[in-house]
Formats: structure tokens, C-alpha cells, sequence
């Protein structure tokens, strides 16, 4: 086998190899997008997200403990000093 030929050879083998390659990685990435494109599309369902038909609740107020009520107090002191009373 003279080297003209050998390199004839190599030549159609690095080819193909580099066809296969493309198509490797097409696919490759093909999946890998339709793999994501799945997991986000999961994740946002899973979250509510994506149901916008979904009715909102109000927001209920907090129920205080028994024996206690909620106030709203007013601070009166300024908040410059807040160093614990000793």
C-alpha cells in the first residue's frame, strides 16, 4: 500500500467520523432541549404558575392565640438608641 492511497483512506475515514460526529451532536442537543423544555414546562405546572384559570384565594388574617387579640401599637420612642435597658 503506497502512501497516496493510505492517505486516500485516512482522509475518507476522518469523513465519515466527522459526519457521524454532526449528527451526534445534533441529536445530542436535539434531546437535551426537548429534556429541559420538559422539566421547565413541569416545574412552572408544579408551581401554579401556569394555571391561570385557577381561583385566588383572599388571604385569610392570622387567628391570634387564645386569651390574645392582635392591636396595632404605636412606637413612641425613637429608634435611635436601641441599646438594652440595663
Amino acid at each position: 500500500m503506497d502512501w497516496a492511497r493510505w492517505q486516500m483512506e485516512m482522509d475518507r475515514h476522518m469523513a465519515w467520523m466527522l459526519f457521524w460526529s454532526v449528527i451526534a451532536t445534533v441529536v445530542w442537543f436535539w434531546v437535551g432541549y426537548e429534556v429541559l423544555k420538559a422539566a421547565i414546562k413541569n416545574g412552572i405546572n408544579a408551581s401554579n404558575l401556569g394555571d391561570r384559570r385557577r381561583s385566588v384565594q383572599a388571604a385569610q388574617t392570622p387567628v391570634a392565640p387564645a386569651g390574645f387579640r392582635w392591636v396595632l401599637v404605636k412606637d413612641d420612642r425613637p429608634g435611635t438608641d436601641m441599646r438594652p435597658e440595663r
